[in-house]
């Protein structure tokens, strides 16, 4: 199997010979954030600090569009949702809330624990599958009952 790195060598390649100018952009921002983390640890970043990277990405682009929606400006929203279809081609497929409760329920997870505590040995259990968010959430429902 191709690490995320020489997929995304090989996508922005067939981007340049497409002239997809978003993919291009897209692809490119995600090897700068991936290469600027190695230069700041001094070292290669493993797959999965890779996809880290990767949904830093996502993150910010979602609250740039939530930004741009507030704002009213419609030709930065459909831009964000591009690069955000785009940028999801290179992350994990995501859980679903379901998903994740059911997790929960098969860690049999303290209901007495503190939430961070909670939503800690979860975020362990799921890595780069589920979102911050969504696993907040799950566990939230999940400390209430």
């Amino acid at each position: 199997m191709s690490t995320l790195k020489e997929i995304l060598q090989t996508d922005i390649k067939t981007a340049m010979k497409e002239k997809d100018q978003v993919k291009k952009g897209v692809v490119n921002l995600i090897r700068a954030g991936i290469q600027n983390q190695e230069i700041e640890l001094k070292r290669e970043l493993t797959e999965e600090e890779a996809v880290k990277v990767v949904q830093r990405e996502m993150k910010q682009t979602k609250q740039s569009l939530e930004e741009a929606e507030k704002a009213n400006r419609e030709d930065i929203v459909e831009a964000e949702k591009a690069k955000i279809v785009i940028i999801e081609q290179y992350l994990p497929k995501q859980m679903t809330l379901e998903e994740v409760k059911e997790l929960i329920e098969s860690l049999g997870i303290d209901k007495t624990i503190p939430m961070g505590q909670a939503v800690g040995a979860v975020m362990k259990e799921v890595g780069a599958r589920a979102e911050g968010k969504v696993v907040s959430q799950a566990v939230k429902d999940y400390l209430k009952n």
